[in-house]
């Protein structure tokens, strides 16, 4: 019986990351993200059902439209992927509980903000925003609540401070107010002081994901690297990776909570 629930939070896991394509689409579009029904964002052809099935239709379509034949980008499927991978990670270590329903709603808008961070370099403030107050009452009901407010006091705080502070360096601008939501948004999630943790994750893998994509591209190092996609990635590892974070610390002697 266990396998079938494995499954069946994969499936629904992977049909809640089709519906994060459509977010992910549409929100920087000012469209609705309810209707129309899904199209091809090339030719306008509306999908039918049946091949609107997340991961599998694009395998069976060799990732080209039936219409047109355009290339549908493999964001697609790997995100309807990634989502689903996640309903079954959560799934497995917490069943079905406060946590669970937490924590994939916390990834899937992560996935939300780093798509369209990626991809049209904005992050939503309608979806960090409450995101920071979702945390806040998540944390409150597990008896958590200071560190929580701490978390995201601190986390929006220390992106603000790099964002006044760099752009009086700079001269311009190296940090939105997207970005600041959306550490607070973590840190309430995360809370004091893994918020610390994830912040340096972030920074980590942005400055080796972000050396090989300008080494890869040839681009200037002056050209614009979105920061949310790595924010999330160190939002979602500490919670992934939260014991084996724990149990480092513990060996250099420090105790997290």
């Amino acid at each position: 019986m266990n396998i079938i629930f494995v499954v069946f939070a994969f499936l629904f896991g992977a049909a809640i990351g089709s519906f994060l394509n459509v977010i992910i689409y549409r929100l920087p579009l000012g469209a609705s993200i309810v209707a129309p029904r899904s199209f091809c964002p090339h030719c306008k052809k509306p999908i039918p059902a049946k091949e609107n099935i997340p991961i599998l239709s694009y395998i069976l379509l060799k990732g080209r439209c039936s219409g047109c034949g355009t290339s549908i980008s493999i964001h697609y499927p790997a995100i309807e992927l990634i989502t689903g991978v996640l309903f079954v990670y959560f799934y497995l270590r917490y069943n079905i509980s406060l946590e669970f329903f937490a924590y994939v709603t916390f990834s899937c808008a992560l996935i939300i903000i780093s798509g369209i961070d990626f991809s049209f370099q904005i992050i939503p403030d309608v979806i960090s925003i409450p995101g920071i107050f979702a945390g806040l009452v998540f944390q409150l009901a597990k008896g958590n609540f200071l560190p929580a407010l701490v978390g995201a006091i601190f986390g929006g705080g220390l992106i603000l401070l790099i964002r006044v502070v760099g752009g009086k360096v700079y001269k311009k601008e190296v940090m939105g107010m997207g970005d600041v939501y959306l550490t607070a948004m973590i840190g309430a999630f995360v809370g004091w002081p893994l918020i610390i943790v994830a912040v340096f994750l972030a920074a980590l893998t942005g400055s080796i994901l972000g050396i090989i994509f300008i080494v890869s591209t040839r681009q200037s190092r002056e050209s614009p690297i979105p920061f949310g996609p790595f924010l999330s990635i160190g939002g979602l590892g500490v919670i992934v990776f939260y014991s084996i974070i724990i149990k480092f610390f513990a060996m250099l002697g420090v105790y997290l909570r």
